[in-house]
């Protein structure tokens, strides 16, 4: 009797279990290393935001007591609009579609190239925008606010009052200017990530051929 007739072969899922399963403990390694550097990525943006809203806090707090109310008032809008601004960025950035920008880096622009690594890298950027610039504005806001009361009112009372009522108006401006920004943000998303990668590739190092296509 032959030999190979004492050994049928295997079935088909025998044959296909061991690429499986090493492509099972692939994606294990991968996912944990993945864990392993958002760990990282976010014990990076927790304490870059402590420092920066600390400095922040007490630059605003100095520049903002030499200040008089309109520019203080100014400086509280400018910073409310750059905290819905970046929010709307975060929310482009998570929706927008990376095939123009495929597209662009294929003809070797700077603008794709840099659409490609914020979309791909959406995680990443959506923490930076929405939750480390964000938060930063909403904290300058917050101490923005706290300057105009004190220049404003100097009794106990109508200070706590006046408090009351601008931190409400900041917390209420921007929540609802948030809320209004996620719905332009995600219908207007390309617009968004172009402009911003338009931004960013302007400090790229990248060779293009962007001339030959003014040309």
């Amino acid at each position: 009797m032959d030999k190979h007739e004492d050994n049928p072969p295997r079935s088909i899922d025998q044959a296909e279990e061991k690429p499986v399963s090493d492509k099972k403990q692939q994606k294990r390694k991968r996912n944990r290393s993945k864990s392993a550097l958002n760990w990282k990525w976010a014990l990076k943006a927790a304490l870059l935001s402590i420092f920066i809203s600390v400095l922040l806090t007490l630059l605003s707090t100095e520049v903002l007591e030499k200040l008089n109310l309109v520019a203080a008032f100014i400086i509280l809008i400018i910073f409310i609009i750059i905290n819905i601004f970046f929010d709307i960025l975060a929310i482009s950035i998570t929706k927008a579609d990376i095939k123009p920008f495929h597209s662009m880096s294929a003809r070797r622009l700077k603008v794709g190239y840099m659409g490609v690594y914020l979309i791909n890298n959406a995680e990443k950027m959506n923490n930076i925008f929405a939750d480390v610039i964000g938060d930063i504005a909403g904290v300058v806001s917050g101490a923005t606010g706290t300057a105009i009361i004190i220049k404003l009112f100097t009794s106990p009372d109508s200070e706590f009052t006046a408090n009351l009522i601008i931190t409400s108006l900041i917390a209420g401006l921007t929540v609802g200017g948030k809320a209004l920004g996620k719905s332009i943000g995600m219908k207007y998303s390309y617009n968004f990530v172009y402009g911003a990668a338009k931004v960013l590739s302007l400090f790229s190092k990248r060779k293009t051929n962007e001339k030959k296509e003014i040309k």
